[in-house]
C-alpha cells in the first residue's frame, strides 16, 4: 500500500495544523498520510554567500534509504530554500525518487514583516504540500492561477490560489495515481 510520508526536520508544528494537513492530504491523494521526526545534518547544503540551502543537497541525502519506490516521502524545513536560477523556492521535487521538500520559513506572515497568523499559515502549507506531492505524481505547473499546480512565484500567487487542483489537473492526477 502507498503511503505519504512527511518528515520534519529540526521542526514542530502543533497537533492541530499536522491533523489538517492529514485531513487534507488524505482527502486530496486518498493516500494514507504519516509523520515523523527526522535528524538529518543539513549543513552541508547551506551557501553563505546566499544565506540560504540548496534544496537538492538535502533532498538527495534521503536516495539512498528510501526503499519503498510507491511511496512520496516530503521533508519539511524551517529553513530559507534555493535551486539555482532563482532567489527562492518555496519547495522542490524529485518526481523519479517519489521525494520533494517544502520549506516553512517564507510560509510564515512574520517572515514579510506581518503578525504570526496560524490560519494563513496552515493554509500555505496546505497548499504547498500539495503543489510538491502534484509533482510527485508527475504534474506539471497549471496555466489556471487558481489551481494548487499553478507556479507561485511570489507568496501572493500562494495566497491567490486554491489548496486543490483544477478539474484537469485532478483528471491527470486520478490517472497517474493508477499508473504510478
Amino acid at each position: 500500500m502507498r503511503k505519504i510520508i512527511v518528515f520534519l526536520i529540526y521542526t514542530h508544528l502543533r497537533d492541530e495544523i499536522l491533523r489538517e494537513l492529514k485531513s487534507h492530504l488524505e482527502d486530496v491523494f486518498s493516500l494514507e498520510t504519516e509523520f515523523y521526526g527526522l535528524s538529518i545534518d543539513i549543513n552541508d547544503a547551506y551557501n553563505f554567500t546566499r544565506n540560504q540551502y540548496l534544496a537538492s543537497k538535502i533532498i538527495k541525502k534521503m536516495f539512498p534509504y528510501k526503499n519503498n519506490w510507491k511511496d512520496k516521502w516530503i521533508f519539511f524545513v524551517d529553513v530559507d530554500l534555493y535551486t539555482p536560477g532563482l532567489n527562492f523556492i518555496f519547495g522542490e521535487a524529485y518526481p523519479r525518487y517519489g521525494i520533494a521538500i517544502v520549506s516553512l520559513t517564507r510560509l510564515k506572515p512574520e517572515f514579510y514583516g506581518s503578525k504570526p497568523n496560524e490560519r494563513l499559515f496552515t493554509e500555505r502549507l496546505l497548499k504547498e504540500t500539495t503543489h510538491e506531492l502534484g509533482h510527485l505524481f508527475y504534474l506539471h505547473h497549471c496555466e489556471n492561477p487558481n489551481c494548487v499546480m499553478h507556479f507561485s512565484n511570489s507568496i501572493l500567487d500562494t495566497d491567490r490560489k486554491s489548496k486543490y487542483f483544477c478539474l484537469n489537473c485532478n483528471f491527470l492526477l486520478k490517472a497517474n495515481m493508477l499508473i504510478i
